[in-house]
């Protein structure tokens, strides 16, 4: 056997192995040490691949496959700073849990710290931020080598896909002749069964749950990203208790198509400004706490009597209130289940009455201002909530983008599944996360909302909807500039220290980015005119950019508008 054919069958047996453990796409960016299994992953027919030259996008755009798929993506570079360009994205994929196959490949051994051209340390390159790393044995032939090959690849794949979910890291020294032999035969097609349990309380650690929940008054808190139907059970749950629920828009409460007076949607508007007569006695979080910071502050000021339980399936602790009571460490969707088809009392309705009041009182507020009758970049983002299609796909940007949606959309009937990054809570590659999304369904509507600094930060990406003819209809709320510093304390300074630091102003006409990755283009000059185009977007997609230009004191005005009217009509002192 000559190295060429043994590094053949040793690579090709780890394919084998990622494919009996779930992996079914896998995004390449070119190199040369990479070679071999850069072949073998694009000649793999049970894996569809995607090749993009930037390492940042093509591990944001992995990251989007792995988002809308709910399965394990792989990610392959060759050796060197190749490597370090897929750090944001795997930080990112570490604290949203999905599952990232990183594949980096490195020079063997014998060239390490010599000198060698396009060298560098990659041991342990991610650091904590990946669940495992991996420095996979330089290729041999041998039976035991190759079972240790198919193994790597089966074994770590289903780490990644374990709860908690997270990125991988796999490094592989590779010696030249780097081309593989293709005219070999494969090695014989090996499988493996994964039978994987779920964590669940005891029969009777339910009861006495249920024992202590229902009846009183309470209040559910929904963070994290979960699908529609996920969503509808939440719902559910609220409704056997008769609580008010509360949750992050990525939970999609207000996007699964389920409506119900409990869904308090406007809760960041009302949450500070009512005067509450007593706090809950119980209140229910699952996951991490939502983006709402009004939310956030009215967690942080419940009194000792109110009983915090924290339903924390990933067993991380991620509670940065740290007022947790009772942590209860099961999955998500059974305790819920369980827990709503349990309970027999239900809480009496003055407690839920008031909510609901709070939450009628806002929507009449919302309904009175006549910027909601005009463009800008609150109505824009409300009507592309209410224009998405049944099973749609909207991706969401951080910052302002995400804050819109949060405070002032409320629950439709038409049921699409909300994405965004809300781990570390980045604007770099979102655009390429976002096409990531599309690609995966690519025959549902795809819509990217999202604010000219995150469009700009990630440009680079939208070659990906060029090349693989991606219809992704983005959204572009442009007030030349970083918006969400105008809601901020920065926006005290004077201007001279703002615009420059945290304003910064771009200037970029976005048709001739449009134009340079050919993607129609089309300025909106009136909510009707966005509401013909979102509309149009639901049975025609294409690549395509909808700009719509806004004002970043508009926006904090309108905010300030909101809030003042709330305080005036809510009565609180």
């Amino acid at each position: 056997m000559t190295n060429q054919s043994d590094t053949t069958n040793y690579l090709q047996a780890f394919v084998e192995g990622m494919i009996s453990s779930g992996v079914e796409q896998a995004v390449i960016s070119p190199g040369s040490r990479s070679t071999p299994l850069a072949l073998l992953l694009h000649r793999q027919e049970k894996i569809t691949t995607f090749v993009e030259v930037d390492e940042r996008s093509a591990a944001f755009f992995a990251l989007g496959l792995s988002k809308a798929s709910g399965k394990p993506v792989a990610l392959l570079c060759t050796s060197g700073t190749a490597a370090a360009n897929y750090y944001p994205a795997i930080c990112e994929a570490n604290a949203s849990h999905i599952p990232l196959i990183v594949l980096t490949t490195d020079r063997p051994h014998e060239l390490r710290q010599v000198g060698a051209p396009q060298a560098m340390d990659q041991f342990h390159l991610f650091q904590s931020h990946v669940k495992e790393f991996i420095e996979m044995a330089i290729p041999e032939g041998t039976k035991a080598m190759l079972d240790y090959s198919y193994w790597q690849g089966m074994r770590v794949i289903d780490t990644a896909c374990q709860t908690p979910k997270g990125p991988v890291h796999l490094n592989f020294p590779l010696r030249e002749p780097l081309l593989p032999d293709l005219n070999q035969a494969l090695i014989a097609e090996k499988t493996t069964k994964i039978v994987v349990g779920k964590k669940q309380l005891s029969e009777d650690e339910l009861i006495k749950f249920v024992d202590a929940c229902q009846g009183k008054k309470g209040v559910l808190v929904v963070g994290g990203s979960h699908t529609p139907e996920e969503a509808k059970v939440f719902i559910e749950l609220a409704e056997s208790l008769n609580w008010p629920i509360l949750s992050d828009p990525l939970a999609n409460i207000t996007a699964c198509g389920k409506d119900s007076s409990l869904i308090m949607s406007y809760a960041d508007l009302f949450i500070q400004e009512v005067e509450m007569n007593q706090s809950p006695e119980v209140v229910i979080r699952f996951g991490m706490v939502p983006i709402s910071k009004n939310t956030m502050f009215w967690l942080q000021s419940l009194s000792e009597t109110s009983k915090i339980y924290f339903v924390d399936e990933t067993g991380e602790w991620q509670d940065q209130l740290k007022q947790t009571q009772v942590a209860i460490q099961a999955e998500e969707q059974l305790f819920a289940k369980a827990i709503r088809d349990r309970v027999k009392i239900k809480t009496t309705d003055s407690w839920r009455d008031q909510w609901i009041n709070w939450q009628e009182i806002t929507a009449q507020q919302l309904m009175k201002l006549s910027e909601m009758k005009t463009l800008n970049e609150t109505s824009a983002s409300i009507l592309v909530h209410k224009k998405m299609a049944k099973d749609g796909q909207l991706f969401v940007s951080n910052s302002n983008a995400i804050r819109f949606l949060d405070r002032f959309s409320s629950p439709e009937s038409n049921q699409y599944q909300l994405f965004g990054n809300r781990g570390i809570n980045g604007i770099d590659g979102i655009v390429s996360t976002a096409l990531g999304m599309c690609a995966t369904h690519p025959n549902r509507q795809n819509v990217l909302l999202i604010g000219d600094l995150a469009m700009y930060h990630d440009m680079n990406g939208l070659l990906l909807a060029k090349r693989y003819n991606l219809p992704l209809t983005i959204v572009l709320l442009n007030n030349n500039g970083g918006g969400i510093f105008s809601f901020l304390s920065q926006r005290q300074l004077k201007s001279d220290d703002f615009e420059p630091i945290f304003g910064t102003p771009i200037d970029l006409d976005f048709s001739l980015v449009a134009q340079l990755y050919d993607a129609e283009y089309t300025k909106a000059e009136s909510l009707e005119q966005l509401e013909q185009l979102l509309e149009a977007t639901q049975t025609q997609a294409k690549f395509q950019l909808i700009e719509v230009v806004g004002d970043r004191q508009e926006n904090v005005l309108l905010y300030e508008k909101v809030i003042g009217g709330l305080t005036e009509k809510l009565g609180k002192k």
